[in-house]
C-alpha cells in the first residue's frame, strides 16, 4: 500500500490579497514530510486556480492504487458560503466559489474514491474551522463514511481569519514545531493537536479546531530521531537571519587561541530607540507616498480603454467615508500589531440578550446559544489630507453597471496600510445605482515608507480593469444570445 502527500500554497491571487508566506509554507511542510521517511510521494504546488487543484488530487491519487494514508496539506485564503468551506483557487471569485474554489464536501468526495486507510487534512486558511454549537446554520461535518482513520487540522474557526507570517504562517509554523518537539519516541498525530491547543490557547482571534476519528495512534513518524536534521535546519530558518555582531562574534579568537565564541553585548536602549527610529515614517513621506499612489493611479486609469464606455468620476476625501470598504480595514487593522493609534480599528462584541419569547422557548439552551452582536469602530486620528481615494465609472449605457474602485491609505508609525475594494452597482432606478454592490476585488497592502508605489499603481490598475472586462464581456455575451 501506498501513502501520498499532497501539499498545495496558494500566494498569488487575482482578486485577494497575494500571501507571499504560503511559497514557504508549502516548502516548510515537504521537508518535514520528507524527513519522515513515510510517504512513497510528496506533491507541492504553487498558486493554483481551482480546476488545477482538483486536477492536481486527481491525478495523485489513481484509483487502482491502495493507498494506506493520504496527507493533504492547503495554505492559501478561505471562504464560507452557507456553511460550506471552500478553499480559493487564485482566481477565486466570490460570485462563483464552486467553479473558482472546491468545496469541502468535493475534495473529500475526491478521497473518498481513494479509500485511505488514513485521511489527514491540514488547513491554513481562513474560516476553516466547524463550531460545535451555531444557530440557524447546520455545521457542514467533516465526511467520515468510508474513511476508517480521518484527522482534520484546522487553523481558525469557521468566523475567524488565520494570521500570515514571516517566513511561516502562524498556524504552519506552530504546527511544524509540535511536529518536532519530541526529540524520542513515536510522535502521534494527537500529539499535534493537544500541542497546537497549548499554543494557541491564549489567542482569543485565532482558535485552532480539530476533528478526527481513529485509534490515537496513527503517527507522523515512528522515531523523532529521523527528524533531527530537519529539526536542525527548520530551528535556524525560523530564528532568522544572524545578525552583525553576531556574525562578528563568531570571528574572534579568544586569547588562549580557541575558537570559542565571544558573546556579543546586548544592544543598549539608545541603540534599539535609534534603531526603530529610523524605520518610522514622517508627514511628509506619508504626504509624498499617498500622494505618488493616488496621482499615479487615477493618471493610469484616465487613460485606459473603456472611457469611450463609462464616465469617470474622481473623488478624495480626507477621512474614510466609504462604507463599502469599512468592515474590511477594521478586520485587518485590528489584528495587526501596531504601536501607535494613528488610525483606531476596533470590533467590540456584546452579547444579544434574547428576548422573553426566546427565552422561553428555549429554556436552557438559550443562555448555551447566546448570540454575539459585533460594533465596528474606524477612525483616522491623525492629519492626513489624502486618506481615501474613490473612483466611479458610470456606464453610458443602460445594460452595464457601474464600477467603484476604493483606495484607502491607514498610516502607522512604521508602515502604511493600502486596502483596495472593487464593487459592481446594479441599477436601482433609470438614473440610480445600489449603495452597496457587490464585491468583485478585495485586497489589503503593508508598505514601507519610502516603498517605490509604481508596482502597486499597476496592481490596482490591473484589477480594476479586469473587473470592467469581465463585465462587458458578460453582458455582451447576454445580449448576444438574446
Amino acid at each position: 500500500m501506498t501513502s501520498t502527500a499532497i501539499l498545495i500554497g496558494n500566494a498569488t491571487y487575482l482578486s485577494e490579497n497575494d500571501l507571499p508566506c504560503c511559497r514557504d509554507d508549502v516548502s516548510a511542510m515537504k521537508e518535514l514530510l520528507d524527513a519522515t521517511s513515510r510517504f512513497d510521494k510528496v506533491i507541492d504546488c504553487i498558486d493554483l486556480d481551482a480546476d488545477a487543484m482538483r486536477d492536481t488530487v486527481r491525478n495523485a491519487l489513481p484509483p487502482e492504487e491502495e493507498r494506506s494514508e493520504v496527507f493533504f496539506y492547503f495554505s492559501g485564503h478561505g471562504a464560507q458560503f452557507d456553511g460550506e468551506f471552500y478553499y480559493c483557487g487564485t482566481k477565486f471569485d466570490s460570485r462563483r466559489p464552486n467553479e473558482t474554489g472546491v468545496s469541502h464536501s468535493e475534495l473529500h468526495g475526491l478521497f473518498r474514491t481513494a479509500s485511505p486507510t488514513t485521511l489527514v487534512v491540514v488547513i491554513d486558511a481562513c474560516y476553516s474551522g466547524t463550531p460545535l454549537v451555531k444557530r440557524d446554520i447546520s455545521p457542514p461535518p467533516l465526511v467520515k463514511e468510508g474513511f476508517r482513520n480521518v484527522f482534520q487540522f484546522s487553523s481558525s474557526m469557521n468566523d475567524q481569519t488565520s494570521m500570515g507570517g514571516v517566513p511561516l504562517s502562524d498556524y504552519t509554523r506552530a504546527f511544524i514545531e509540535a511536529s518536532i518537539r519530541k526529540t524520542e519516541g513515536a510522535i502521534f498525530y494527537t500529539d499535534l493537536s493537544n500541542n497546537l491547543r497549548e499554543n494557541f490557547i491564549n489567542n482569543d482571534g485565532q482558535t485552532p479546531f480539530f476533528v478526527y476519528q481513529g485509534t490515537g495512534r496513527e503517527t507522523l513518524v515512528d522515531d523523532a530521531r529521523k527528524l533531527d536534521d530537519f529539526r536542525a535546519q527548520i530551528a535556524s530558518r525560523l530564528s532568522g537571519p544572524e545578525t552583525q555582531s553576531e556574525v562578528d562574534a563568531a570571528d574572534e579568537v579568544s586569547d588562549n587561541g580557541s575558537n570559542s565564541l565571544i558573546p556579543a553585548e546586548p544592544p543598549t536602549v539608545m541603540q534599539l530607540l535609534l534603531a526603530a527610529e529610523e524605520k518610522i515614517g514622517s508627514p511628509t513621506q506619508t504626504k509624498e507616498l499617498i500622494g505618488n499612489l493616488f496621482d499615479g493611479l487615477t493618471s493610469r486609469i484616465a487613460a485606459t480603454e473603456f472611457t469611450e464606455l463609462f464616465e469617470t468620476n474622481v473623488t478624495e476625501r480626507s477621512q474614510y467615508d466609504e462604507p463599502t470598504i469599512e468592515e474590511f480595514m477594521i478586520r485587518i487593522l485590528s489584528r495587526e500589531r501596531r504601536s501607535d493609534r494613528l488610525v483606531t480599528a476596533e470590533i467590540k462584541r456584546k452579547k444579544r440578550k434574547p428576548n422573553v419569547f426566546e427565552t422561553m422557548s428555549a429554556g436552557i439552551l438559550a443562555a448555551i446559544n447566546q448570540e454575539y452582536t459585533e460594533h465596528f469602530n474606524l477612525e483616522l486620528n491623525c492629519s492626513l489630507e489624502r486618506a481615501q481615494l474613490s473612483i466611479s465609472l458610470t456606464p453610458k449605457f443602460n445594460t452595464l453597471q457601474r464600477l467603484v474602485l476604493v483606495l484607502s491609505c491607514a498610516p502607522s508609525l512604521e508602515h502604511c496600510y493600502v486596502f483596495e475594494m472593487v464593487t459592481r452597482h446594479p441599477r436601482t432606478d433609470w438614473d440610480a445605482f445600489d449603495t452597496e454592490g457587490e464585491e468583485v476585488v478585495r485586497r489589503w497592502y503593508k508598505l514601507d515608507w519610502g516603498s517605490e508605489t509604481g508596482w502597486l499603481i499597476n496592481k490596482v490598475c490591473e484589477g480594476l480593469m479586469t473587473a470592467v472586462k469581465n463585465h462587458v464581456e458578460e453582458t455582451t455575451k447576454r445580449l448576444a444570445e438574446g
